[in-house]
C-alpha cells in the first residue's frame, strides 16, 4: 500500500502545472509515430496488466529508491532486480558490489540527519548525493 501512496503522490505532482501540455505533446508524438494510445477509462480484467513485467520492475525499483518519508519504500531486492534489467550497465561483479553498497547506503542516509531527511524524490536524492560528494561513495546506487 505504501507504493500505491507513493505513486499517487508522484502522479499528483505531474498533474499540477504542465500536465495538459505534457498529455498533448505525448498524444501528438503517438499519433505521428502510429503508436496506439491505451484508453485510460477502459476496464481491464483482473490478472491482465497494461504493464509488462519489466515496466513493473522499473516502477517498483524507482519507488524503492525514493527518499520520501525517510526511505519508507526502500526495498533492496527490488533495486537489485531493477539493476538486472540493465546488463550493459551492471556486470555480475558490479551487481554483487551494488548489493554491498545498498546495505551501507540505506543505513547511512537514514541516520545522516537533515541533509537526507526532507528529500521527496529520486531527483532530490541525486542532487543531495552530488552536493555532499557522496556520489562517489555509492557510485552504483
Amino acid at each position: 500500500m505504501k507504493l500505491v501512496g507513493f505513486a499517487k503522490r508522484q502522479l499528483q505532482v505531474i498533474r499540477e502545472p504542465g500536465w495538459n501540455s505534457l498529455v498533448e505533446d505525448v498524444s501528438l508524438f503517438c499519433v505521428k509515430h502510429d503508436i496506439v494510445i491505451p484508453e485510460i477509462d477502459m476496464n481491464y480484467s483482473r490478472g491482465k496488466s497494461r504493464f509488462s513485467e519489466v515496466n513493473t520492475d522499473l516502477l517498483l525499483g524507482m519507488a524503492s529508491l525514493s527518499p520520501d518519508n525517510s526511505f519508507a519504500n526502500y526495498d533492496k531486492d527490488m533495486i537489485m532486480k531493477l539493476a538486472t534489467h540493465y546488463p550493459n550497465e551492471f556486470t555480475n561483479s558490479m551487481l554483487e558490489d551494488l548489493g554491498f553498497e545498498l546495505d551501507i547506503y540505506i543505513d547511512y542516509v537514514r541516520e545522516a540527519g537533515n541533509e537526507f531527511f526532507y528529500l521527496k524524490s529520486p531527483g532530490d536524492l541525486s542532487e543531495t548525493l552530488v552536493k555532499t560528494n557522496l556520489r562517489m561513495t555509492w557510485r552504483l546506487v
